[in-house]
């Protein structure tokens, strides 16, 4: 199982050294979570972070669509190759391959510092 909070902070340190610029992306960040209907905060933050970098503009970017669906970032930063193959008219060996890559590419995401 993924500690997505420990992977979180650990992101958060590595993407933003300035405990200030931190604690703004962190407010930012804030905003996804607050409705009874946002869920898997963690993971959706880490996705963020995954397609933003470490830029808070892009942070802000994907908070409305987070907050819209949440699926759709979850969907981008897990699934990238998968999201815009049209998987379903591939051969199961093809599909299984392109969701062993992206598997594989967000794990490694998970590892880096």
């Amino acid at each position: 199982m993924i500690d997505h909070e420990a992977i979180l902070a650990r992101k958060l340190r590595a993407l933003f050294p300035d405990a200030a610029a931190r604690a703004k992306v962190r407010e930012e960040l804030g905003r996804y979570g607050q409705a009874s209907y946002e869920r898997e905060v963690p993971r959706v933050h880490l996705a963020i972070l995954k397609l933003a970098g470490n830029s808070l503009e892009r942070i802000r970017e994907w908070m409305p669509i987070a907050k819209q669906d949440y699926r759709d970032v979850l969907a981008s930063a897990e699934y990238p190759a998968e999201l815009i193959t049209p998987t379903w008219t591939l051969p199961a060996v093809e599909r299984a391959a392109i969701e062993a890559r992206d598997a594989e590419q967000y794990q490694r995401w998970l590892e880096e510092t």
